[in-house]
């Protein structure tokens, strides 16, 4: 009997450690999200304004929306790409937002004051290239895939990126391999990368999303991203 229960026990431990590990890797970010309100010159929510995301480059709409009471929207699960954003209500001059950049795991906040007109006239505000984060505490940094490209990095690893951040501090090799093991010397690459001020052992890294860090070691990305290396020049940020 005793013998049945630690093996009930031993089932009820794997099958929570699966849930666990599921619900980390669904946690992981790999898309953006556009947030914001619309108003009258007033200062009042507008309520029930259309709200159309169309991809800029693509020129396709993504997704469209309506706001709620308070004259706010939000729009999730975007993926990383330039956007226009359209607002539209009955009474008021078309109002579009372009050029809107996302990047991942942004929050990206766009506030629409409608002008009173006919709803056939347009008005066009470019969004700036860099806004503050004002709707989440996270601090984070995004290095976009230009720079990924043209800056100088030894054996050109994504690894090296995360040095680029502030509050990055690191005592990795001058050669940064990834995978478990460097594949000529087979010593344990480890990344020894602190954010802030933080242990080496408490980073984690992702691939689209996904986690790749060894859970061995902490220190150290599986090895099954050595072949093939993912080249940077294909990193978007």
């Amino acid at each position: 009997m005793k013998h049945h229960v630690h093996i009930l026990r031993a089932l009820f431990v794997a099958l929570a450690l699966c849930f666990s590990l599921t619900g980390i890797a669904v946690a992981q970010e790999i898309t953006g999200s556009i947030v914001g309100s619309v108003k009258d010159p007033n200062g009042a929510a507008v309520k029930g304004a259309t709200v159309t995301v169309t991809d800029t480059d693509k020129k396709v709409v993504v997704r469209t929306t309506t706001t709620n009471d308070d004259g706010q929207f939000s729009i999730p699960d975007l993926t990383v790409a330039t956007y226009d954003v359209t607002v539209e209500a009955s009474s008021f001059k078309k109002h579009i937002e372009s050029k809107i950049k996302l990047d991942v795991g942004q929050r990206r906040s766009v506030d629409v004051t409608l002008q009173v007109g006919n709803i056939a006239e347009t008005v066009t505000v470019v969004a700036a290239p860099l806004t503050v984060e004002l709707t989440t505490p996270a601090v984070s940094n995004v290095i976009n895939g230009d720079q990924v490209r043209q800056l100088s990095i030894n054996n050109r690893n994504f690894v090296s990126l995360v040095t680029l951040a502030p509050g990055v501090t690191n005592d990795l090799d001058d050669v940064v391999f990834t995978g478990t093991n460097n594949p000529d010397t087979q010593v344990v690459n480890r990344t020894l990368i602190s954010v802030n001020g933080g242990r080496s052992t408490t980073n984690t890294f992702t691939v689209d999303g996904a986690d790749v860090t060894d859970r061995g070691s902490n220190l150290t990305i599986q090895a099954v991203f050595i072949r093939p290396n993912p080249a940077v020049a294909v990193v978007a940020k």
